[in-house]
């Protein structure tokens, strides 16, 4: 009869494993401190020394051109979807880099973004992961907040929503039907931004109009966020 707890542990070691390879991939950092103290890198993902030969050679080409390649994908989902916002965040000192969010753990969470929008499960969608972890690491939705930064990565990642919306879809994007509203500012209720999904941008000061806006059944964009997504097993 299997020893269920070796079996356990060995399966958690695979997902350690499968963990640290994928992060490599991805992450020129975890590439960086791999190359000159992968031990300590093994000992970071709960993994023995002995691991080591498990990885693969980070430095031949093939695996360089399928980290690049798989580093490309993702960039230029963002980049297409935020332009405006990360040509402000080049110009900013101390402005976050791609690199910051690819070696982030809401990158690497597969619960830390929306659905992709073709069902298949969590861990998919990676432009929704920039917005989230952007808003997160510069508090774009507490008072005081860069308000420039925060109007521009709202309308392009609002604009990606409605896109979303206006194709075949996951069912949770008929969240967005008729279009999404924000504060121009967090804490003041006016104005408020309305983006329809017809993709027509509204500036809104009158507060009866405003309050109306949920209850038509607008979505508030400070108020979206990842789904409760359930623990599923996985192959391993």
């Amino acid at each position: 009869m299997p020893d269920k707890a070796a079996e356990n542990a060995l399966r958690d070691r695979a997902r350690r494993l499968q963990a640290l390879h994928i992060r490599l991939l991805f992450c020129p950092g975890t590439q960086e401190n791999w190359l000159t103290d992968s031990a300590t890198v093994l000992d970071t993902f709960g993994l023995p020394p002995e691991m080591q030969d498990r990885i693969p050679d980070i430095t031949t080409d093939q695996f360089q051109a399928e980290s690049h390649g798989r580093r490309a994908l993702v960039k230029g989902s963002i980049s297409k979807t935020f332009p405006e916002t990360q040509q402000y965040l080049a110009i900013s000192p101390g402005g976050l880099t791609f690199d910051n969010f690819i070696c982030s753990e809401n990158f690497f969470n597969p619960k830390s973004g929306l659905p992709h929008t073709s069902g298949v499960g969590p861990g998919y969608e990676n432009t929704s992961k920039y917005f989230f972890w952007l808003k997160q690491e510069l508090a774009l939705a507490s008072a005081g907040c860069d308000t420039d930064l925060r109007h521009k990565a709202y309308i392009e990642f609002a604009t990606w929503l409605i896109n979303e919306y206006n194709r075949p879809h996951d069912p949770y994007y008929d969240l967005f039907e008729g279009g999404v509203y924000w504060a121009r500012s967090p804490g003041e209720d006016k104005p408020t931004i309305l983006l329809n999904d017809d993709y027509v941008l509204y500036t809104l000061n009158d507060p009866n109009t405003i309050r109306q806006l949920p209850q038509i059944g607008l979505t508030n964009l400070d108020e979206v966020e990842p789904p409760d997504w359930p623990d599923e097993p996985t192959l391993l």
